[in-house]
């Protein structure tokens, strides 16, 4: 996507379809504002709606809605599968967000068996309790901050049965190497490393894969996904993520959000 900035506006070449790129369960960290969205990432915050983008950082913004990358291109080698044109024409205006990885390894532990508000208020809880004060909002907290949080207090924070998960996760993750050995990983490495996280299942580990490490070879299989793509021999969860990771290569893991916007009737 063409795109300039001026300042701290950037202004792309057509309106970002925010709905469909913030709505689709990949981020939490959002609030619909006036005509746009309220976007807050790690310490950075912007505000979004139709063709421009208002923010603390352009260069930080523009990686994080993935503004460099050529989506034509992809929808055009997607569309080679017949099954997935009217998907795509539906959701044409989804872009994978470029967030930060640890970042995404809470919010992700946060929701297993969660619904996105009860995750909105449990993430924002946290970033209240123990991420900078940026003025008007908090950071994301580092991992540091994060491994100081008892397990007691993220239960008191909202994160019910997560809270053993994400006290040991993030000091992990505060302690060690995790997040760089994963990037330098391909994709079936960085998603057993993940495996080993406490609370990271295989699919929070593929969400993990495609929003926070960018590694699309992956398809995470939700009740949505696994409803609209079993068949009497895709007949569990493992069956239909491995049959299309292999059927979509590459872009597994964008072909998975254009289904799964379809499946949810958006």
């Amino acid at each position: 996507m063409k795109y300039i900035v001026n300042g701290n506006t950037i202004k792309t070449e057509y309106p970002l379809d925010l709905d469909a790129i913030l709505c689709c369960g990949q981020t939490f960290r959002f609030a619909r504002k006036g005509d746009g969205y309220e976007v807050f990432s790690r310490e950075h915050r912007c505000y979004a709606g139709g063709d421009r983008i208002e923010c603390d950082d352009p260069s930080y913004f523009a990686r994080y809605f993935d503004l460099d990358a050529d989506y034509d291109e992809y929808m055009a080698r997607l569309k080679g599968f017949e099954e997935l044109g009217a998907y795509i024409e539906a959701g044409k205006g989804i872009r994978i967000l470029r967030q930060d990885p640890f970042e995404t390894i809470i919010d992700f532990i946060i929701s297993a068996n969660n619904n996105i508000p009860r995750i909105k208020g449990i993430i924002e809880r946290i970033c209240s309790h123990c991420g900078a004060d940026m003025g008007g909002y908090h950071a994301f907290p580092s991992p540091q901050a994060l491994a100081e949080v008892s397990a007691e207090k993220f239960r008191e924070l909202g994160a019910g049965f997560r809270d053993v998960y994400l006290s040991k996760t993030a000091k992990i993750l505060a302690e060690t190497d995790f997040i760089a050995e994963a990037e330098k990983a391909n994709g079936s490495e960085a998603a057993k490393l993940l495996r080993t996280l406490p609370g990271v299942g295989p699919k929070v580990a593929d969400c993990i894969l495609m929003f926070g490490l960018r590694k699309w070879d992956c398809f995470p299989v939700d009740t949505w996904i696994f409803r609209k793509c079993r068949t009497e021999q895709l007949d569990t969860t493992l069956k239909v993520r491995d049959y299309y990771m292999n059927r979509y290569g590459s872009l597994a893991g964008l072909a998975q959000q254009y289904i799964f916007y379809g499946a949810r009737g958006k």
